[in-house]
């Protein structure tokens, strides 16, 4: 059972965050200096932003395409490395068998449209100093036959000298907030 309800947050991870490109963080590493040089969050975001846009473009079109692989290279190595041994297994072993069950899940569904809202996005700084955007999800699905809209949130974050793209949802804090308490704490 527990490796049920992680695999599904982690499934649900993976339907949210947006698949690499080798040169995604060159460019965001200059915000990552000067946010530490007292660059305010707002001021980061107008940075990263058009970055962050290209990143999620690209993975509306990878979940359209049913390319779920991709997504876990927008995800945090040491996120990954907790998630799997919660679940007993190695990280190789999480992202097969999560790929594995979303091509399941998806037998009976299509992707058919994924947006990020980037007029209302929440911008701001942890108390550790770390920077951050909550960008507002809308996923379009046709599931036997019946078309399902929902809504979600996609965060952005530096760690380190890079940016990562995760799902942000309530249940998904449960495991952030072992691996980032600070962003497990904002409201």
């Amino acid at each position: 059972m527990k490796k049920i309800i992680l695999l599904l947050l982690v499934v649900s991870a993976v339907t949210f965050a947006a698949p690499a490109n080798k040169n995604r963080n060159q460019n965001l590493n200059t915000t990552v200096q000067n946010s530490k040089k007292g660059e305010t969050a707002q001021e980061a975001w107008e940075r990263v932003k058009p970055e962050i846009k290209i990143r999620l473009n690209k993975i509306s079109k990878d979940l359209v395409a049913g390319n779920y692989k991709a997504s876990f290279d927008e995800m945090p190595e040491k996120f990954l490395t907790y998630l799997a041994k919660k679940g007993s297994m190695s990280v190789n072993e999480l992202k097969n068998l999560t790929i594995k069950t979303m091509s399941k899940l998806t037998d009976n569904m299509k992707i058919i449209e994924n947006t990020y809202d980037f007029e209302n996005v929440k911008v701001g700084k942890t108390e550790t100093g770390r920077n951050y955007a909550i960008i507002p999800t809308k996923v379009t699905i046709i599931y036997n036959g019946q078309k399902i809209n929902g809504e979600g949130k996609t965060m952005a974050f530096e760690d380190g000298n890079k940016w990562y793209i995760i799902n942000y949802e309530k249940e998904y804090m449960i495991f952030l907030k072992d691996v980032y308490p600070d962003l497990a704490k904002i409201k």
